[in-house]
């Protein structure tokens, strides 16, 4: 599940890439969006760019990681929250391992929420992860 799954959320890997240029693909730059992510996208292209990135990923990812830094991991449990234009996935676990998903000054629970955030962006949704007592 690991390097594969943030192949899967980030947009595959740079060998990959580097031999779709060499078969004569243009390379984007980076300001430009593929075409799926364009303004005069139809419904059909929306869903389409879309498809790589949901939710169900990106709460597999936060599962994921946050089990790895954690102490007792069959106590950690997720939960997914919309509220009016952001989904918040909530989670849970034992008290003493709190401190473990949150990291020194935050730096560890400010990191996961990055990288949801950005993979949330991709596919045009907004995340935010919490951490619940």
């Amino acid at each position: 599940m690991g390097i594969s799954f943030f192949k899967k959320i980030f947009g595959g890997d740079s060998e990959e890439r580097n031999s779709e240029t060499e078969a004569g693909e243009e390379k984007l730059g980076r300001d430009e969006q593929p075409a799926c992510c364009s303004q005069d996208k139809t419904d059909s292209s929306e869903e389409d760019c879309e498809a790589g990135i949901d939710l169900t990923n990106l709460e597999a990812f936060v599962e994921y990681v946050v089990k790895a830094l954690v102490d007792l991991p069959e106590q950690v449990s997720l939960e997914s929250v919309d509220k009016e234009r952001i989904t918040i996935i909530q989670v849970r676990c034992e008290k003493s391992d709190i401190g473990k998903i949150i990291g020194k000054s935050g730096k560890t629970i400010s990191a996961i929420r990055t990288l949801v955030s950005s993979a949330a962006g991709r596919g045009g949704l907004r995340v935010s992860v919490d951490v619940l007592d």
